[in-house]
């Protein structure tokens, strides 16, 4: 249920279905409505009790932008989402904003475009403490073992960061997750991208199978390989019900380079592309890494995976200088350790929790949590641990 209940105001009982509608897709309850901000005022004139409410206001002319600076100063702390009728020029719409509006959707609204508000105004009043950050992980080219990596990602997150972290995959062939986590989901993206229904909250998180502590995952499609259409925008709307319900978000992505791939990493907060120690690997990395930057998408970082260190001309520093990505992430090789985990369906941490690339995706979280302002709850470092840091830093 999103935390802030709403209150309409100044809509009728035909103009106001189209927003009541939108408020209940996206789990808003309506605790009252008023026809006009005047008998908004005069049933309240301050705060009723210590309950936070969100005010959405229909403007339909100068004078109600007027009347809601009133409702602004009566109702301090009280989140304002103005909904303006008609044309505003850019004057117009600062005299909005300086009113108190909070955020300014025009009418008719779309429903993607009320969603991003209503996850902003959280954002704006404190009432999430981190935002939530989508990373997309992506193989350059195939046998890079980018799920793997990005299983074992989320089950880091999850457990050393104690915050809701949802899994999922944006196949539109079969999906791996439910095979790697062992899984047998009633409802796949494929539901969820194919309906004919808009999305909403409730929907998107009862498709959540439960992995593990703080850990939920959402698969792809596993009982069948027919194609199937996903509307534009639908991928972006998916995301961001999904940011809605969890602290982290990591998708693993297919390489197919199609329109939707690249509308979901568009999507994404951030984007790590996971490359082998090779030559047709790196190439293909620094295709996409230009590609992306191109279309507008912030430079990727890189994982290295099945990473070895005596491989100096693929070393962490040197792919970074050719390739000019900052952040490059070794992940050390562990071929038997992750086909004990898949054959488990448990994540890597799981089965062999001494694994060398387990300390390694725990660095990578570790850095992920850090750049999110979330404190990680780390293991006891014991001594093989600093031991084989120490080598590492010496052989690369």
């Amino acid at each position: 249920m999103y935390p802030l209940p709403a209150v309409l105001v100044n809509f009728s009982e035909s103009n106001g279905e189209s927003i009541r509608s939108a408020m209940i897709e996206n789990a808003v309850s309506i605790v009252k409505e008023f026809p006009t901000i005047e008998a908004l005022l005069d049933h309240w004139s301050s705060p009723p009790d210590t309950t936070r409410r969100m005010l959405v206001v229909k403007l339909r002319s100068l004078e109600d932008v007027q009347q809601m600076g009133r409702l602004d100063t009566c109702f301090p702390g009280w989140p304002l989402l103005a909904l303006v009728e008609g044309d505003y020029d850019a004057a117009g719409l600062l005299q909005v904003s300086r009113a108190g509006a909070a955020q300014i959707l025009p009418t008719p609204f779309k429903k993607d475009d009320l969603g991003a508000a209503l996850d902003r105004l959280l954002l704006q009043f404190g009432l999430r403490e981190t935002p939530c950050r989508v990373i997309a992980m992506s193989g350059v080219v195939e046998g890079c073992g980018a799920t793997s990596v990005a299983v074992s990602l989320a089950a880091e997150l999850a457990a050393i960061g104690r915050v809701p972290c949802v899994l999922t995959e944006m196949s539109f062939g079969i999906g791996r997750l439910a095979v790697h986590l062992n899984l047998a989901p009633m409802v796949t993206t494929r539901e969820l991208l194919a309906a004919p229904t808009e999305l909403n909250l409730g929907t998107v998180k009862a498709a959540l199978v439960q992995a593990g502590n703080h850990l939920s995952v959402l698969a792809g499609q596993s009982r069948t390989l027919e194609p199937f259409s996903v509307a534009p925008g639908r991928l972006a709307r998916l995301f961001r019900m999904l940011r809605q319900m969890s602290s982290f978000v990591i998708v693993d992505m297919p390489y197919t380079f199609d329109p939707h791939y690249f509308e979901a990493l568009a999507a994404a907060d951030r984007v790590l592309l996971v490359a082998r120690q090779d030559v047709p690997a790196i190439q293909a990395a620094k295709l996409l890494k230009h590609t992306l930057v191109e279309r507008g998408i912030a430079a990727p970082g890189l994982v290295l995976n099945h990473y070895e260190s005596k491989r100096s001309a693929f070393s962490c520093e040197a792919i970074s200088k050719l390739l000019q990505i900052e952040q490059v992430f070794p992940i050390a090789t562990d071929a038997s350790g992750h086909q004990a985990a898949v054959n488990a369906g448990r994540p890597l941490r799981e089965v062999v929790p001494n694994s060398a690339a387990v300390a390694d995706v725990r660095a990578l979280a570790t850095s992920i949590l850090e750049a999110a302002g979330i404190r990680p709850h780390l293991p006891p470092v014991r001594f093989r641990d600093r031991l084989r840091t120490l080598l590492t830093r010496i052989q690369t």
